[in-house]
């Protein structure tokens, strides 16, 4: 776990170098500056969906927590093809404005309805033989978090903000870090309210993806244009900064528990994972 982590920690500092430096614009092209960062961002990305994809193989079919973690690690995966169609969609638009609908939305999507059955499934596991109030619950919070992106979407429409863009498109732009944050909520709430903490912490990414997507959707909307260069350049770090984060802290937390569940006290964390009473 050292080493994964101290890898994280140079691959984020690679990023933030490669942003700041921007080591191939000048000897190659600011597009393939563009592209180095993709891929470093995409490593930690591929790294978190492989991670859920072993804690996932390591119940089996029939067990409630296999549901949990399959659907995780899709959610992953298709955010994998998320960041892979990015790529391929900066190739292919490289002098034309992108649709504003893309295959990359999609993959999103996708990402975002299976880690939501996954944090659906642990709460049913949480909830137990209250199954009926844990479903009604999730679903309210869901349904409050498409009411609240409605919200800030209508509010943002009024105010002339995004251009011309259709209101389903601001909308869904709107929608991911509403979505992160109320995912990444219920699961921290899950893990303070019954000690399920080791468990819980693969969604505490998607805190980061909120910020980071929150900094995103605010650039997007025209908001830079009512701050100064000097908040602008903050918020710019944050963003930089909380995105291949998230990944990392999803991704590390999945390898913690898939450590646990293969080496047990070899592994040297199952004391910690005992204290905070796993799934």
């Amino acid at each position: 776990m050292q080493l994964c982590r101290a890898g994280s920690a140079i691959i984020l500092i690679l990023v933030i170098w490669t942003y700041y430096a921007e080591p191939l614009a000048e000897a190659v092209s600011p597009f393939w500056n563009d592209k180095l960062l993709d891929i470093l961002i995409l490593i930690p990305a591929i790294g978190a969906a492989i991670a859920g994809t072993l804690v996932m193989r390591q119940f089996g079919a029939g067990e409630q927590p296999h549901r949990v973690w399959q659907a995780f690690a899709i959610g992953l995966w298709f955010w994998v093809g998320g960041e892979i169609s990015g790529i391929v969609y900066d190739a292919i638009y490289i002098d034309t404005p992108y649709p504003d609908f893309r295959l990359v939305d999609i993959f999103w999507l996708l990402g975002y309805f299976y880690l939501g059955l996954s944090l659906y499934y642990q709460a049913r596991l949480v909830y137990g033989a209250q199954k009926r109030k844990g479903r009604l619950l999730y679903m309210g919070l869901v349904g409050l978090a498409f009411l609240v992106a409605a919200g800030l979407t209508q509010l943002a429409s009024k105010a002339g903000l995004g251009g011309e863009s259709a209101w389903v498109i601001l909308f869904i732009t709107v929608l991911y870090p509403v979505f992160d944050l109320t995912e990444g909520t219920i699961a921290i709430w899950l893990s303070f309210l019954f000690g399920r903490g080791q468990w819980s912490r693969p969604w505490w990414g998607l805190i980061l993806f909120a910020l980071a997507d929150s900094v995103n959707t605010f650039y997007w909307l025209g908001g830079y244009d009512l701050i100064p260069a000097a908040a602008q350049s903050a918020m710019d770090f944050v963003s930089l900064a909380a995105y291949p984060a998230s990944y990392m802290v999803a991704g590390l937390a999945l390898l913690s528990n898939y450590f646990i569940l293969q080496y047990g006290a070899e592994s040297g964390l199952l004391e910690t994972a005992r204290k905070n009473n796993p799934v």
